[in-house]
């Protein structure tokens, strides 16, 4: 019996040593190259991304686009636009919805002003980050599918998806893709080049996206102070001047008047503007086609 049990043992080892025992053909297929286009390599050529870089990079690229909040933005990459966004109308609008918040607003457009909207889908839509979309914020009570809690932590602290950030007015479906590039560039874009990853320049007009919106209660026939002006309101969004310091002063950025004078592809043909209503169940959804991204195709969608 012992000899019988050698002789298998040799067979095991030397069919092992043939063919191998799997682990390695897996390891190959979960270690599979990224092969980098030939528009992608000339891009890290012109940021002077290093080889060994550059896989990652592109990974990150290439991954669907999802919301991401403005805590990301924060830090060592635009702290002094962070801590004035904190202090501006946009990093406040979640706060907005809670009862007894002003009151005198909402009763001019008969809303309950002692009712808690912080969970209302359709005032979601423009009072925080990404509602309703990958990645973007998700209120209080929100569950998965198996009865996990999944819905946004907020720290009073640390202003993040339940405000409308960063990615609201300069992204079409979330930041994730942006920050890939703006890491990798360090600053060294082109409008173009961040456009074709879901970057768009057309702020005039995506401020409709909620000031002037149908679904909007707060019309300019309800009360003047309604009338959207754009030129008067973007000067209340980034206020960074007394923001910078010491410790945030090289995060300046260098290419800006360059890139201003670039005419992006979303200033000539603006994005189209999400229509939405909640249905039956409470839950929000975006009529067809009127998404300015298209993930299923990863097309953008003009005016």
């Amino acid at each position: 019996m012992g000899k019988l049990l050698k002789v298998l043992s040799l067979v095991l080892v030397s069919l092992t040593f043939v063919f191998g025992t799997g682990i390695d053909a897996d390891a190959k297929k979960k270690k599979k190259k990224i092969e980098l286009t030939e528009h992608e390599n000339a891009m890290f050529d012109k940021w002077e991304v290093k080889p060994k870089k550059r896989a990652k990079a592109v990974k990150d690229m290439r991954k669907k686009p999802k919301f991401v909040g403005a805590v990301k933005c924060n830090g060592s990459c635009h702290d002094a636009y962070y801590q004035a966004w904190t202090k501006s109308p946009h990093g406040g609008t979640f706060d907005l919805l809670k009862p007894g918040v002003r009151k005198e607003a909402k009763e001019r457009v008969k809303l309950d002003p002692e009712k808690d909207y912080t969970t209302t889908p359709l005032c979601l839509r423009c009072h925080t980050t990404g509602y309703g979309q990958r990645g973007g914020f998700k209120p209080a009570g929100s569950k998965n599918k198996k009865g996990k809690d999944k819905s946004s932590k907020i720290d009073p602290e640390e202003p993040n998806k339940e405000q409308v950030g960063c990615e609201m007015c300069h992204s079409v479906a979330g930041g994730s893709q942006l920050r890939a590039v703006m890491k990798s560039s360090k600053g060294n874009f082109t409008k173009a080049e961040t456009e074709a990853y879901g970057q768009r320049w057309d702020y005039s007009n995506v401020c409709t996206r909620c000031h002037t919106h149908k679904n909007t209660p707060f019309k300019p026939e309800v009360h003047d102070k309604y009338k959207f002006n754009f030129e008067e309101r973007k000067l209340k969004v980034h206020k960074i001047a007394d923001y910078w310091n010491e410790d945030n002063a090289d995060q300046k950025l260098e290419k800006k008047d360059e890139r201003a004078k670039q005419v992006g592809q979303t200033e000539k043909t603006p994005l189209v503007i999400e229509d939405f209503k909640v249905n039956d169940k409470g839950k929000l959804k975006f009529k067809k086609g009127t998404k300015p991204y298209n993930s299923k195709k990863k097309t953008f969608n003009y005016k």
